[in-house]
């Protein structure tokens, strides 16, 4: 089980996290000739994304896009990929490919066929930064999702699945990459703040939550990044 690398300040986590990605991007690109970054949305990220902006990294030979996304248009403040657009892809980094999850015009399924494609082009990742909720969930994958399974049947073995409004996830529908995407990476970042993410995530970890799955594979290396 990957440890905690404690950071004594949010502004050191932000720092280290877009310090961590834009060394695994570059070396990616240098060993493959190319890179994929599946980004994250919420909160947290935001500064890390200003930061990564500024940082060197051949962005013209990496393709961002997203673990999950809202099924909404990247105006609407619940969008993931408007947050993207607006912190990560500007100045440098707008020479980034970017392979969105949300498509105008098509029904919620529709987009997650549509951007199965852009996602195949991505792979592997150079790295994946994801965050956890509170129920352990990591990208759109809540707890019970059948797209957490291991497996290669025709519906876990998918790049990109739709998951509809209502519990878990009760706000807006969304669109998630799956677990067997994600974990197509040289390297998985965990971005974690506060007490209770750190005891979630401290010690032995409930193997029934969903981020279990991605602490206990062992097809990329994870770093957990937290401060208070």
């Amino acid at each position: 089980m990957p440890k905690l690398e404690v950071f004594p300040t949010r502004e050191a986590l932000y720092d280290a996290a877009a310090s961590t990605i834009a060394g695994a991007l570059t070396t990616a690109v240098a060993t493959h000739g190319k890179a994929g970054f599946a980004a994250t949305g919420g909160t947290t990220p935001a500064p890390v994304y200003d930061r990564l902006a500024t940082l060197t990294v051949p962005w013209d030979k990496v393709t961002v896009t997203l673990s999950d996304d809202r099924f909404v248009p990247p105006d609407h403040p619940g969008s993931n990929e408007g947050l993207v657009r607006r912190h990560l892809l500007v100045a440098e980094a707008a020479k980034a490919g970017f392979a969105p999850l949300y498509f105008d015009g098509v029904d919620q399924q529709a987009s997650a066929d549509k951007a199965q494609e852009g996602v195949a082009q991505a792979l592997p990742f150079g790295v994946v930064l994801l965050g956890v909720g509170a129920d352990g969930h990591f990208a759109s994958l809540f707890p019970g999702n059948p797209a957490l399974a291991v497996g290669l049947d025709p519906e876990t073995d998918r790049l990109v699945v739709a998951a509809p409004k209502g519990e878990p996830a009760p706000d807006l529908p969304r669109i998630s990459l799956t677990f067997q995407a994600l974990i197509q990476s040289s390297l998985i970042v965990l971005l974690v703040t506060g007490q209770a993410k750190r005891e979630l995530l401290e010690g032995p970890v409930d193997p029934d939550l969903p981020i279990a799955r991605i602490l206990k594979q062992d097809r990329a290396p994870v770093r957990i990044l937290w401060a208070e």
